[in-house]
């Protein structure tokens, strides 16, 4: 099953007549296909859609998320701390820290009360933020949220030039639900290997991350909604994710779109959005849900972070004369890490690790994979890996192929999966220096 959730940002500026007009439109659109709208709105907005947000409730089953901007106060209490203690960082943060532990679950609270002064039927579940972090994090639970929206692929914000930010700004990069406090634990455990995945997974199953837009590692024109349409590659994205379900337990697939954006497509544009709902709930296995939905559905199928796998092509150039490119990429993310891999290839090409620092890492620290010896005896196959690294961190590995007709009867790495008949992935764990794994298949 496929759950997907449909985003729009209700939040009017000075184009606040247009803004109206594209939701009306894109209601109008999604609701006459069954597809209920989960409405981002801030406390500002909230009274100038909150009769339109009521009638679509009412009639569609629509909800809204509360989008919060917590960087002002951050940055603010973070510039207060470095003053009063000078040339102490440490300190410095830690009180910053303590008083945003504070004073954020108070924020968020006020907030959500402005909030049901305009809709007074609302619920807390999903809010929305572009700055976020775990302190933060750690207030929307105590405030009774179970879902943060707006986590970015490969979004990085940080400012070079001002190193001694109290925080970098930059996204986990997931682009499947998953819960962001659990991979904070990873550090430890990485190395210790003392502490279970269920006893984490017990410990932070609490708020659940949620990509701001699913198809934002598929292609780069996933924020244009005309283009998307006009050139198919709406419905290409959606479907890549239909063909995916086989191997993953749980799949959600996000799509935000803008009202300004569908207010200026034309009698075509919509036309052709009209058709793309069409097909989105003509698959058999779809279930178009609000946000807070698939949050519930996602906290009570997943004891942890799933593990998520998918495939796509490489659409890549479609100059006939440029060199030719993979045909497949492989995307895979769990609690600690995410690895994209490029079909011929065995290691990955991108890595980012959650378990320490939250940044993509260079070629020059990336472990190496320095043998990969199989042997075939009768019935069986017998696999060794050798990878070297210059840190303890979570690895993977993806043997291209169709691996279907083979079994796991042996094995010391972490998981290994088949991807269809596209792969087969090992997941490890890898130590300072030379690690080397085993495995046993058999037909």
């Amino acid at each position: 099953m496929l759950n997907y959730g449909l985003v729009s940002t209700a939040i009017a500026g000075e184009d606040r007549t247009q803004r109206l007009e594209g939701m009306r439109l894109l209601a109008e659109i999604a609701h006459k296909h069954g597809i209920p709208i989960t409405w981002a709105i801030d406390t500002k907005s909230a009274p100038a859609v909150a009769k339109s947000l009521t009638t679509w409730h009412t009639e569609a089953g629509d909800a809204p998320l509360l989008m919060l901007d917590i960087k002002p106060m951050w940055d603010s209490n973070w510039e207060s701390q470095r003053e009063t203690n000078p040339g102490s960082s440490t300190e410095a943060m830690a009180s910053h820290v303590v008083t945003m532990r504070e004073k954020l679950p108070e924020y968020i609270a006020k907030e959500w009360e402005r909030i049901k002064r305009a809709l007074p039927w609302a619920q807390p579940s999903v809010a929305g933020a572009v700055f976020k972090n775990d302190v933060f994090l750690r207030a929307l639970e105590q405030t009774g949220f179970q879902g943060l929206w707006g986590y970015h692929w490969s979004q990085q914000d940080t400012d070079d030039t001002a190193p001694d930010t109290s925080e970098p700004e930059m996204d986990r990069g997931g682009f499947e639900c998953f819960y962001p406090l659990e991979a904070s634990t990873f550090s430890d455990a990485i190395v210790t290997r003392e502490t279970s995945n269920e006893n984490l997974a017990q410990q932070f199953k609490n708020i659940v991350g949620i990509p701001y837009q699913t198809a934002g590692h598929l292609g780069a024109d996933t924020n244009n909604l005309r283009a998307a349409l006009l050139n198919g590659t709406a419905q290409q994205h959606y479907n890549t994710y239909i063909e995916n379900i086989a191997w993953n337990p749980w799949l959600g697939y996000i799509e935000h779109i803008d009202p300004l954006t569908v207010a200026q497509l034309g009698a075509e544009g919509l036309e052709r959005l009209d058709a793309y709902f069409a097909h989105v709930v003509s698959v058999e296995n779809t279930k178009p849900i609000l946000l807070s939905q698939m949050v519930d559905d996602y906290r009570s199928q997943c004891e942890k972070t799933e593990p998520t796998a998918v495939v796509a092509k490489d659409i890549g150039t479609q100059n006939e004369a440029a060199s030719p490119k993979s045909t497949l990429k492989m995307f895979y993310c769990d609690a600690a890490c995410e690895f994209t891999f490029v079909e011929g290839g065995m290691e990955p090409v991108e890595i980012k690790n959650y378990t320490s620092e939250r940044v993509v890492q260079s070629d020059a620290s990336k472990p190496v994979l320095t043998g990969f010896s199989p042997i075939r005896h009768r019935t069986e196959l017998r696999i060794t890996i050798v990878v070297e690294s210059i840190r303890a961190m979570p690895y993977g590995i993806t043997v291209w192929g169709d691996h279907e007709g083979l079994q796991l009867t042996e094995s010391n790495t972490d998981d290994v999966r088949w991807i269809g008949k596209h792969a087969l992935f090992i997941r490890l764990t890898l130590q300072t220096g030379k690690n080397e794994f085993n495995l046993k298949l058999t037909i």
